[in-house]
């Protein structure tokens, strides 16, 4: 499997251009962003970011709305993740200029400056092969075998483990600590804000897609992550030469974006690493997560996430036979609940996804009758408001469950029944999303307060992006409401496929 520094600056350049990378959240087929990205290529073509303002004395980061943003619900409570869908002009123009070959030959320079032998870095973005379903799950894919199955292997050669995250990571990256990443903290501090520094200019863009916040960097995008491993590939580098001078060469460390598993066979310098770790990521702003932080000499049992440890433990829902899957429970409805209890305990978890995408291979699969399905669509409704990460695998369920009803009336009303549930929590864009997938083709559809799903229905006066800072020239024509390829939405059925929603190949 291929990351992305392996690729030519030609090709990475590709990569960072296709609509599924631009913009990394699940989103209905019918949504996607080529034709925008196409366009901006095409009018802007080789014209700086100074050629292109309407404006010389003023920057997109003095701009409100320059990216599109959409508020993520992390949990059942209050912790929201924002994720930005870029503003083209300003992608376009950070893809070419990461991608020139001289930039791209640095960039490739700097990453060789990170690596150590005694950090694995797991998570520099992955170009699918040939049997993935999609680039994103050949990283996920990655992750199983490099981090998990490795974390097996290192056991025998460690006794100790300790884990931890970044808090808020992406939120909390001072966007000047790029170029110190690039260029060295000295040199990026004595030459910042100089123009044509490749340091100083992601952190331009940076500015301009936030309203000229240096606190943060947007999320929601291959290249986003890409730059985040650039600050975060840095902090790598000075953990391990700091570790070098003390000494200190019998450890490893497996990371995974801003998730570290540090190995040692002596307390006192794992505990040491710790430190060290949360001593440099503080010198970039950034802080380990207390409650995710934990020593353990249990390895085995820590290599696995816990959601997919407690599975284990018990008495598994499902057993896999050959070609077929058989389960424990005696009805659908047990199995819901069972799934439903599972989703309390570990919300938002990567079994519970995987739980939920079983039951939907085994529903479409079923050639008996559903009994009362308003009574499993009410369950998987409350999976949905404690799983946010689940809500297109639930809605897939649902728009299957909602077809069995008997009459329109009763279809109409146990979506509007889910859409007042819903309603009672602020910024469900994507849930909105996922349900107007289900819904555009009703006589009565609802309408949606989400900006995409306005442009999904054709509403005028709609502004994804605000482009205000562009000139007139740039911007003739743009295709804005072409993000909708309107012939395929048109031409689904209300009923979402298990493939719409899967990462991985289900059938």
């Amino acid at each position: 499997m291929k990351s992305i520094l392996e690729l030519s600056e030609v090709k990475a350049y590709r990569y960072f251009m296709e609509s599924s990378n631009y913009c990394s959240l699940d989103l209905p087929k019918y949504i996607n962003f080529s034709k925008v990205l196409t366009y901006v290529e095409e009018k802007v073509g080789k014209k700086s970011f100074d050629e292109i303002l309407k404006d010389k004395n003023k920057k997109p980061s003095e701009y409100e709305g320059v990216n599109h943003k959409l508020l993520i619900k992390k949990d059942a409570n209050y912790m929201y993740r924002p994720i930005d869908v870029a503003n083209p002009y300003l992608y376009y123009l950070l893809v070419k200029q990461i991608t020139t070959k001289a930039n791209w030959k640095e960039i490739k320079r700097v990453f060789s400056t990170f690596v150590s032998p005694n950090i694995d870095v797991i998570s520099i973005p992955k170009v699918k092969g040939h049997k993935d379903k999609s680039h994103k799950a050949a990283g996920i894919t990655d992750w199983w075998e490099k981090i998990e199955q490795k974390t097996f292997i290192l056991s025998l050669k460690y006794r100790y483990m300790f884990v931890t995250d970044i808090t808020n990571c992406y939120g909390s990256i001072y966007t000047h600590t790029i170029a110190w990443a690039l260029m060295g903290k000295d040199i990026a501090k004595k030459k910042k804000g100089k123009p044509g520094l490749l340091g100083n200019m992601i952190d331009t863009y940076m500015q301009g897609m936030q309203y000229g916040q240096t606190n943060g960097i947007p999320q929601g995008s291959v290249l986003f992550d890409f730059i985040a491993e650039i600050v975060l590939g840095y902090a790598d580098s000075q953990v391990s030469e700091t570790l070098a001078l003390k000494g200190i060469t019998d450890y490893k460390i497996l990371r995974y974006r801003d998730d570290y598993r540090i190995f040692c066979n002596k307390k006192e310098e794992l505990e040491e690493i710790a430190f060290l770790l949360h001593d440099v990521l503080a010198n970039l702003n950034l802080q380990l997560n207390a409650k995710k932080t934990m020593l353990t000499e249990d390895v085995i049992d820590n290599a696995l996430k816990p959601d997919k440890l407690a599975y284990m433990k018990r008495y598994p829902l499902y057993r896999n036979a050959g070609q077929r899957t058989y389960t424990t429970a005696s009805t659908l409805q047990q199995e819901l609940l069972y799934i439903h209890q599972f989703a309390k305990e570990f919300p938002n978890s990567g079994t519970l996804r995987k739980l939920l995408t079983t039951f939907s291979k085994r529903l479409h699969k079923r050639k008996q009758a559903v009994n009362n399905p308003e009574i499993l669509i009410a369950i998987l409704t409350e999976i949905a408001l404690g799983s946010p990460k689940c809500y297109s695998i639930v809605l897939q369920l649902c728009s299957v469950l909602i077809n069995k009803l008997s009459t329109t009336s009763e279809r109409e009303e146990i979506v509007n029944d889910i859409y007042k549930k819903f309603q009672m929590i602020p910024n469900i864009g994507e849930l909105q999303i996922w349900m107007q997938r289900i819904t555009y083709q009703w006589s009565n559809p609802i309408n949606y307060t989400e900006s995409i799903c306005k442009i999904v229905a054709n509403a005028p006066d709609v502004m994804l992006w605000n482009n205000e800072w562009v000139a007139d020239v740039y911007k003739e024509g743009f295709p804005q409401y072409e993000i909708c390829t309107s012939w395929l939405r048109d031409c689904y059925t209300p009923i979402i496929d298990i493939d719409e929603v899967s990462l991985f190949d289900t059938y």
